[in-house]
């Protein structure tokens, strides 16, 4: 249960030619200076069970590889603490300095109903947080995620699991966007859940397809994305370029990693060709 929500906490999201980049979700990265192959893999952090698999195409690579490569990592024995650490806003700020009472009451019969949880006693939470809360009402089913059933793949064949960044790395970017507009799209995202359920229905059918430009789009149009791209997708792609460099010298890494972030002009796969590397599909 505990994996699960730390899990849904990251929910938060290349044409037929190996040098397009409309379509594909799993790919080979080779050239450069690299002694042996690497890959990566975009992920879709909640899908319905009966809807969930992994290809073999990415359990044979994975197999192969010397570490599993997480946007963090998951399998990190400190995690829950950090997670703990880090889950209330570090000035003391509520969600009721940010909305009218109206609006707080609203949200608070909500999680009351969806989730059995008590707001009132979650006030200082982040609100990336309170969201995490409320993805799995997006579906309507029971979950599955990636992450998970990747770790258990890695950890079967004593594969190491790694991250590209921290829990503090990753929390403060989400600090550079004003608590006021984060709680406003958590109020938002309760008040057009149906909405919600929508979009996360295109979100998985552009998965299904492969369909990466599509997903970054929609990914991006989320309420906690919008306006916020440049901060939560093309700044840590950035950062990851060099630590995933640095980590391939080291051997066959398997980075999987949200499939938001492979798409477009500032994307993990359009990156990782401007430093030199060659990029190749492997279809599912």
């Amino acid at each position: 249960m505990l994996k699960r929500f730390i899990l849904c906490i990251y929910f938060s999201l290349v044409a037929v030619t190996v040098f397009s980049q409309d379509e594909g979700v799993f790919w080979k990265i080779s050239g450069k200076d690299l002694e042996t192959s690497s890959y990566l893999f975009g992920t879709i952090h909640l899908m319905c069970e009966d809807d969930f698999q992994i290809s073999q195409q990415v359990s044979k690579r994975l197999g192969l590889a010397e570490a599993l490569v997480m946007e963090v990592d998951l399998d990190d024995p400190a995690l829950y603490g950090n997670m703990m650490e880090n889950m209330y806003n570090e000035d003391g700020q509520k969600i009721t300095d940010f909305l009218s009472e109206t609006e707080y009451e609203k949200i608070r019969n909500f999680l009351k109903e969806r989730t059995g949880m008590d707001m009132d006693r979650m006030q200082r939470m982040r609100p990336m947080i309170l969201m995490s809360l409320i993805y799995p009402n997006l579906l309507e089913c029971e979950t599955m995620a990636f992450e998970s059933e990747l770790m258990k793949l890695a950890n079967a064949e004593n594969i190491s699991v790694l991250g590209l960044e921290s829990v503090e790395e990753q929390l403060a970017f989400f600090e550079q966007i004003p608590l006021k507009e984060q709680y406003r799209s958590f109020f938002n995202y309760t008040e057009n859940l149906e909405q919600g359920k929508e979009e996360f229905r295109k979100l998985l059918s552009s998965y299904r397809e492969e369909d990466i430009a599509q997903l970054l789009e929609l990914v991006t149009e989320s309420p906690e994305y919008m306006d916020y791209k440049d901060v939560l997708v093309d700044q840590r792609n950035e950062n990851w370029i060099k630590t995933m460099g640095a980590m391939m010298q080291k051997g066959t890494m398997f980075f999987a990693v949200g499939a938001g972030h492979l798409a477009g002009e500032k994307g993990l796969i359009r990156l990782l060709k401007k430093e030199g590397y060659f990029l190749e599909r492997v279809y599912l």
